[in-house]
């Protein structure tokens, strides 16, 4: 679902009420704020103390706070906490005791660097309309006045009624989304939230601003402060932000939604909050479960009064009535379904998928589950159990294959021979790459051989014998993620000495040792193996990089005269 479109209006209504955004009738001042909206505003801006030096008392400091907008001297026998303090430095104003960043006056040719703006909706009633503008509060302060001066500026317009929503933008003017501040009105075809999350963001939020207007229009059952108090854990309804104001968020989209939607009225009202938030914040209206249409609870579920009932005293959700809709399609029932519930918990809907497959009943298999335990963790366990026996060809039309009597023991088998399946499969796809790394690695000299690992056995010997964690590696080796080589003995060619990891580069000249270790990581060795092996090692990666040259019977063709080249990480 995309964003709620917007509902075409006459050219005389957009003309109205563009012309009321735009008049006193609103109540803006030049700086597009009321008293009370500025005092409110400035709640949420980093307090700042002023302070210069007293040329006639070296222990006073002159100070301007924009928390409590008065001027007020500080001494240092009765503010030393104060005094401690150094510019850009955090302070508590020793007039209104709140904290702040403390600034020196001295330090400032202009105050473009403290600059700072806030993201906030106005909220106004006009006739039938609920109108919101958008925008940024901009604070700059200069030498005249310290308390900061605010200005509102809008880019975003929105109209609100029963039935009806319009949405209008200005113009932006550069790559980062600025608009212009005297730009044109656009109308929009969708109606969208204005501002964007930053980076560190987990929602766009902001400041409500004239918010008590949501009461007096036409939206006002619209029930967002049930909805933003349940999902933010704070409540928005008393309009009360003189303790500890705070942000909103996505209150555009909600009142969009509603002007569409009445039955967020009742889902709000009966703590149908789970639909909500999918219908807001993962733009999901669940449609083929939903009748958007309907007048009541009951026929908003698809469902009878009674079912309903039972459904909201279980403290069903939106993820339940998706499982009881798959569910009934297979004839099962209310009850049935509350009672496969309880027992599969969150296996529900893996059980129901299982059960179609197999072609079995729903409480046939809730009476299997819970001969076998009867929780979700058993459920889990039957759903690995048949996708490993799927994969192993079982024959799952037999009733005694598909619910087995001792399904943990059999689980265990299944996984088990799954597991040597898909080594069996592994190794049978290593084959070729083996071919090709032996022709590439494979090397001899001065009593010292590397070989191409034949199989994951193999890595998991070599880790046990060695003590390190190649074991781990063993497999994204066969897949070709890495490249394990080992180090042997001529003498001994089957015995562990010393394990390496190349690159996976395919250009040869690029190839390095990630890591080369013997026993134990090399922690009592006199010196490590790429020290102790050093000629070695260069040698061989010199051969390497030449593209592996061999003789017409097979032996390396080692270069006399190339000039070994440092391949160790």
């Amino acid at each position: 679902m995309n964003n709620p479109p917007c509902t075409p209006l006459s050219p005389e209504e957009e003309t109205a009420l563009m012309n009321v955004f735009s008049s006193r009738i609103l109540c803006w001042d030049s700086q597009g704020l009321t008293d009370d909206e500025e005092a409110l505003a400035r709640k949420f801006f980093q307090p700042i103390v002023f302070f210069r030096q007293c040329s006639e008392d070296r222990q006073a400091r002159r100070c301007v706070c924009t928390s409590c907008m008065e001027g007020f001297y500080a001494h240092k026998q009765t503010a030393s906490d104060f005094f401690r303090s150094t510019h850009g430095k955090r302070c508590i104003c020793p007039n209104c005791g709140q904290q702040s960043t403390l600034a020196a006056m001295g330090k400032f040719s202009n105050f473009s660097s403290l600059t700072s703006r806030e993201r906030a909706v106005q909220l106004r009633t006009s006739g039938d309309w609920l109108l919101i503008q958008a925008g940024w509060i901009t604070r700059t302060f200069d030498h005249e006045d310290l308390g900061g001066y605010l200005v509102f500026e809008p880019f975003r317009r929105y109209a609100f009624a029963p039935g009806r929503r319009m949405m209008w933008s200005r113009q932006t003017v550069s790559w980062f989304g600025d608009h212009h501040p005297d730009g044109p009105w656009t109308r929009e075809n969708s109606i969208r939230e204005p501002f964007q999350p930053r980076p560190y963001e987990r929602e766009a939020s902001y400041i409500p601003l004239g918010f008590d207007a949501l009461a007096r229009s036409p939206l006002r059952w619209c029930q967002y402060d049930r909805w933003f108090n349940d999902t933010y854990g704070c409540y928005v309804g008393g309009l009360d932000f003189e303790d500890e104001p705070f942000r909103i968020a996505h209150l555009i989209r909600y009142l969009a939604e509603y002007t569409r939607r009445p039955q967020m009225e009742f889902l709000a009202k009966l703590e149908h909050f789970d639909i909500l938030k999918d219908l807001i914040l993962s733009k999901k209206s669940h449609g083929n479960l939903l009748n958007w249409d309907a007048k009541t609870p009951p026929e908003f579920f698809r469902m009878t009064a009674q079912e309903y009932r039972v459904f909201t005293t279980e403290g069903l959700g939106i993820n339940d009535l998706k499982s009881f809709r798959q569910a009934r399609k297979s004839g099962v029932g209310l009850g049935e379904f509350l009672q496969a519930r309880k027992t599969c918990a969150s296996e529900l809907n893996n059980v129901l998928r299982r059960c179609a497959e197999l072609g079995v009943g729903l409480s046939k298999a809730v009476r299997y589950l819970e001969s076998q335990g009867g929780t979700a963790e058993i459920a889990r366990f039957w759903r690995d159990y048949l996708d490993a026996a799927k994969k192993l060809d079982y024959d799952l039309s037999r009733p005694d294959v598909a619910m087995p009597k001792d399904l943990l023991t059999r689980h265990d088998e299944a996984v088990a021979a799954m597991k040597t399946l898909e080594d069996k499969q592994a190794e049978k796809a290593y084959v070729s790459r083996f071919r090709r790394l032996t022709e590439q690695f494979t090397f001899q000299l001065d009593g010292l051989c590397v070989r191409v690992p034949q199989s994951i056995q193999e890595i998991v010997n070599e880790g046990t014998t060695l003590r390190h964690c190649v074991a781990g590696y063993a497999e994204r080796h066969m897949r070709g993620k890495v490249t394990i080589l080992f180090l042997r003995k001529l003498k001994n060619p089957e015995a562990p000495y010393v394990t390496m990891e190349l690159t996976t580069e395919e250009n040869p000249r690029k190839l390095r040792i990630v890591q080369i270790h013997g026993f134990c990581n090399d922690r009592d060795a006199p010196e490590p193996p790429k020290v102790r092996h050093k000629d070695f090692l260069e040698i061989w990666l010199n051969w390497v990089h030449s593209g592996s040259p061999r003789r017409e019977d097979g032996v390396p063709d080692i270069p006399e005269t190339a000039e070994a080249q440092q391949g160790i990480a």
